[in-house]
């Protein structure tokens, strides 16, 4: 009796598989294929596709159960219905490669994949799906200007127009000078199909792009060393700030910008320099970046300083954050600085 009804549903499952099959033609393959995990230690051998992006959403039938370790192909995501203890809301429609539910499309909470994405992220290549959960038909071709901006620990209005926005808990560890998390995001950001070229920092803000660049720098040749172009400094801080900072100071952060801009052909360092940059003949940048740049035989031509005598702290974040967005091109000049600038000047 139990061989008969294993052959029963195994048909069962055979059949519902083959006619999921053949309606499926019109989703294109991403070739993004991961797996189903217990991220939750439950006590149950795997997880329920749904029928939509939210837990509730489900029927609990053989032919839609994935074990954990069951393999699925991405096919396009979208938020949805917060999930675990990150409150994660990324969703991903699905088709399900092996094990009961082999052929069949449903959702899957990001909670319950091992994608390589943070909590609220989306996956790298994965493309958006649109407000009926459809993918899209054709998607545009992604542009190189997509950003990402680390947020210092200040308060105020910090709100940016950045692809991606890290606030100062994002990318800071729990211990200081701590790189780790600086790296944790896409290369690629699916919403507006932009991949990451430029990393953006004001004030504090500014360690955001340096630990970027620490937490990568086994992989010059590649990596984030090669996709990120442009970093965009934004009225980074005065002598005192910078030179009295031992997480400026640590590991050679000239050195660590000269090692960028020689790796990648197409990097250039922008700063902006209001009031509190400029300080004393603009000690703070001179001391900690140029000098070991000049010394050292750096891409001068590739680094730009604008100046705004006098411009506060603050404000020359709200009047300059949208240049985090608008990426130059080389050769570099004054009509690469936003806004009029007093002067600007290579080091």
């Amino acid at each position: 009796m139990k061989r008969i009804s294993r052959l029963a549903t195994t048909i069962a499952v055979i059949i519902v598989s083959a006619t999921v099959l053949t309606s499926l033609s019109a989703h294109a393959g991403t070739g993004l294929v991961y797996q189903a995990v217990d991220a939750d230690n439950d006590p149950y051998s795997g997880i329920y596709l749904r029928d939509g992006t939210s837990m509730g959403n489900v029927r609990r039938i053989t032919e839609r159960y994935m074990y954990y370790g069951n393999s699925f192909e991405l096919i396009c995501g979208m938020n949805g219905e917060a999930v675990g203890p990150y409150n994660n809301r990324r969703w991903h429609k699905v088709t399900v490669l092996n094990g009961p539910a082999t052929g069949q499309v449903g959702w899957i909470a990001d909670r319950y994949a091992n994608t390589p994405n943070t909590a609220n992220q989306p996956t790298p290549g994965e493309p958006e799906c649109d407000a009926n959960g459809n993918p899209p038909a054709t998607p545009p071709p992604a542009t190189y200007d997509g950003s990402v901006y680390f947020e210092s620990d200040r308060t105020g209005d910090e709100s940016s127009p950045a692809s991606i926005h890290r606030a100062f808990n994002q990318w800071t560890g729990t211990t200081a000078c701590n790189a780790a998390n600086a790296n944790g995001f896409p290369s690629w950001q699916a919403p507006n199909n932009k991949y990451i070229t430029t990393a953006a920092g004001w004030s504090l803000g500014r360690l955001g792009p340096v630990y970027m660049l620490e937490a990568t720098q086994s992989n010059p040749g590649g990596g984030r060393w090669q996709e990120i172009d442009y970093i965009l400094l934004l009225d980074p801080g005065n002598h005192a700030d910078l030179v009295s900072n031992t997480c400026d100071t640590q590991n050679n952060r000239g050195q660590l910008f000269t090692r960028w801009l020689k790796a990648n052909p197409n990097a250039k360092l922008v700063v902006l320099a209001g009031a509190r940059t400029g300080e004393s003949s603009h000690r703070g940048i001179q001391t900690l970046y140029f000098d070991y740049l000049r010394a050292n035989g750096g891409p001068r031509d590739r680094v730009l300083v604008c100046n705004y005598d006098g411009m506060a702290h603050q404000t020359v974040y709200n009047n300059f954050r949208g240049a985090m967005t608008r990426p130059p091109t080389l050769p570099l000049d004054h009509n690469d600085c936003p806004g009029t600038e007093n002067w600007a000047w290579h080091p």
